[in-house]
């Protein structure tokens, strides 16, 4: 008699069975998990704000656990989290453009990582020199289509190789550097923009 060998897709398969069905041990599985890994990324993009970290990642396992239907086990559960992710993330830059500028989160990081998409020929250091580039950067992030913006956030914040985030977005990784091109021009273009009217 064969013994089977237990792969981590078969044990991400059995999870996913037993959360459909409602086990509570399989929810705290789950959370155990994956929640810490989510919550170092989430952490570093909102300006490692532990409290609005905390309250991104149970939205996100909320999220998962409601929509588990829609998870075809193409992908990893991590990656397919980190997509759900990506997406609050995208909610809370828009909290964040509408609020007061003293209500908002520091994430100087944020800002130099963006600073990569758009800088080309100047030294990056500039960033620190100048509070308000992290919320012009924020600003001219969230004044694009929602592609362009969602492609810089997973490539320029979470950091995903292009191959990933052809996974997350449902592209080929041919189309999501095309659109990466494309989204890096417009945020320059934002951003000059910007710089333009102030």
């Amino acid at each position: 008699m064969k013994t089977a060998i237990s792969t981590p897709e078969s044990r991400e398969t059995r999870l996913v069975q037993r959360l459909r069905s409602g086990d509570s041990t399989a929810v705290e599985e789950f959370y155990g998990i994956y929640s810490k890994r989510l919550y170092y990324l989430v952490l570093e993009q909102v300006g490692r704000d532990r409290v609005v970290a905390e309250d991104l990642v149970q939205e996100v396992f909320l999220a998962a656990l409601g929509s588990l239907d829609k998870f075809r086990g193409e992908s990893q559960l991590y990656t397919w989290l980190r997509s759900i992710a990506s997406h609050k993330l995208n909610d809370f830059y828009r909290r964040q453009a509408r609020q007061p500028r003293a209500e908002r989160s520091d994430s100087d990081t944020d800002a130099l990582r963006l600073e990569r998409a758009t800088d080309n020929e100047q030294p990056v250091h500039s960033v620190m020199e100048h509070e308000e580039t992290r919320e012009e950067i924020q600003q001219a992030l969230v004044d694009l289509p929602q592609d362009y913006r969602r492609v810089l956030i997973l490539k320029y914040l979470e950091e995903m190789p292009v191959l990933e985030i052809s996974q997350v977005m449902g592209r080929s990784p041919k189309s999501v550097e095309g659109l990466l091109s494309r989204a890096r021009k417009a945020l320059r273009t934002n951003l000059a923009e910007n710089n333009h009217h102030a």
